[in-house]
């Protein structure tokens, strides 16, 4: 792995006493601001009348965190079948969901995590998946949505290191949403992939106008929308032909083998998934083991059966 050059791995820097970076003169004027003589408190310190004696416990402070915010990918056969899932069902299970696609499947900082523990990670979090639909998910839905969790794995198999710290993969960061919270796809697709097929020219000038990472910009985002605009029936004629194109892109994804680190845990119960997960820690001892190891504390502190906690319970000395 090449060096770590992100904000996390600056280290500490060297801080200066205060007293070193003023001169003696500056010292002397901060003396004659302050009164030679300590301004003292002749009355003793004493307790209001009534207090206990012994000190009261503090109560412990309960601080309730954000709901974990919904990842989509944009591939929308994906994305709403687990909306479809999760549909009616509670905040915390949709938390546990969310959390396995940010925190296992894509993160997006991987600071200090070799690749092995990543695919490992990517693992764990299909068994994760697997845990929470036999225990919460109906099972009408169970099926799609644990193949739209495995097909996001792969999309994380397929991830790519930027340096070697941050992550990149295949998925849209502009995503096109209805008010039911489905995903559709771009038809900026079907325009581009007519332009491709029937107007090679027009489809490199489109080429030049998107980013260096070969992202749309604005520029180039209007000029496929005229171009559609202005050639509907190829568009319509290429329909076709950019549904078979998208079919092979599932296809495609579907065939990515996932990581078995953590296959076959036993999801009967969280109890003995937890204690499935640790045995299996145990004869993968290549790992880094605390990064797991933190990962099961977490999912043991989420409440019922769940894996994520949104509560956080502080308590304190008197």
């Amino acid at each position: 792995m090449s060096q770590c050059t992100c904000s996390y791995s600056t280290g500490c820097q060297p801080i200066t006493p205060w007293m070193d970076k003023i001169t003696s003169a500056q010292m002397e004027q901060i003396r004659k601001n302050f009164s030679s003589v300590k301004l003292m408190n002749d009355k003793p310190f004493a307790l209001p009348e009534g207090t206990p004696a012994a000190p009261v416990k503090p109560s412990p402070v309960v601080i309730e965190l954000g709901n974990v915010a919904p990842f989509r990918t944009g591939y929308a056969r994906i994305d709403n079948a687990i909306t479809d899932a999760l549909r009616g069902k509670s905040q915390e299970l949709k938390d546990s969901v969310y959390d396995i696609i940010r925190s296992d499947f894509l993160p997006n900082n991987v600071h200090g995590v070799e690749e092995t523990d990543r695919l490992a990670r990517i693992s764990l979090g299909v068994e994760k998946a697997e845990y929470l639909a036999n225990q919460f998910i109906d099972e009408a839905s169970r099926d799609s949505f644990m193949e739209a969790m495995k097909s996001i794995a792969r999309i994380g198999m397929e991830g790519k290191r930027v340096g070697s710290c941050k992550m990149e993969y295949q998925v849209k960061h502009v995503i096109g949403l209805d008010g039911n919270g489905y995903v559709h796809e771009d038809s900026r697709g079907e325009i581009n992939y007519a332009m491709e097929k029937y107007s090679p020219e027009t489809y490199a000038e489109y080429k030049k106008l998107l980013n260096s990472s070969g992202e749309d910009t604005m520029e180039s985002a209007m000029f496929s929308i005229r171009w559609g605009l202005k050639n509907f029936e190829l568009v319509a004629a290429g329909r076709p032909g950019y549904q078979k194109y998208k079919d092979e892109q599932y296809e495609k994804l579907y065939q990515v083998k996932l990581d078995r680190t953590f296959s076959g845990s036993d999801t009967s119960s969280k109890e003995k998934f937890l204690a499935s997960i640790k045995e299996k820690l145990e004869a993968n001892r290549n790992l880094q083991l605390d990064l797991f190891m933190n990962q099961l504390a977490q999912m043991t502190k989420a409440p019922g059966g769940y894996l994520v906690s949104r509560r956080m319970v502080l308590s304190g000395r008197a």
